[in-house]
């Protein structure tokens, strides 16, 4: 009888100090700014990729960041164009930092749902990577804004690159934007470590 009480007082705490720490870290989570989750997965020759990040300014203003991103800046972002403005839409021509010094250009439209909070883009012209995303938006506590993206990116030459150097260049191209929207929003984010973005 001691043996199973005991026993049982041990999974109870076990279980309670489980629930307490997955408590502590949802709440940790939600006051820190940066990346939330992240995963990013090969299907045959299609890779997705989920993001979430917490972004210290109300969605409003993350929307417009992103709406506007002739104004963004990075350091692996060296220049944009946009080429035409419809207002719900936006074709924009981006220079990106690749390999060997080399620098990639791409264009993309950008669709905007303002009363959705959404943003949707995808690749019009890129001579490796095609591209379809959603940015979603939504209000979370303190005045912060959750931002959920889901992409879908297929390599348009057959470039045998590994899986690992793959996920990289689809990570560090999210954690490129983040950086374009810290700098056009002027926050403060949780340290990402330093990691160079090569798009191929």
């Amino acid at each position: 009888m001691t043996t199973t009480y005991r026993t049982v007082s041990i999974i109870l705490l076990v279980a309670i100090l489980g629930i307490a720490g997955w408590y502590a870290y949802q709440r940790f989570t939600a006051r820190v700014p940066g990346i939330v989750s992240e995963e990013i997965v090969r299907d045959g020759d299609m890779w997705r990729a989920d993001f979430t990040a917490r972004i210290p300014a109300p969605p409003s203003k993350v929307f417009d960041a992103i709406r506007n991103i002739e104004h963004s800046r990075s350091a692996q972002l060296r220049g944009v164009r946009v080429v035409a403005d419809r207002g719900s839409s936006k074709t924009v021509e981006l220079e990106m930092a690749g390999l060997a010094g080399q620098t990639v250009k791409s264009t993309l439209e950008f669709d905007y749902f303002p009363a959705e909070n959404r943003i949707t883009y995808k690749t019009v012209a890129s001579p490796m990577l095609d591209t379809r995303a959603e940015y979603q938006l939504s209000d979370a506590r303190g005045g912060s804004t959750l931002l959920k993206l889901h992409q879908q990116t297929q390599m348009l030459q057959n470039v045998p690159l590994p899986d690992g150097l793959m996920k990289q260049v689809i990570r560090g191209i999210f954690v490129a934007q983040l950086e374009g929207l810290r700098r056009s929003l002027n926050l403060q984010f949780a340290e990402e470590p330093e990691e160079e973005v090569v798009v191929p």
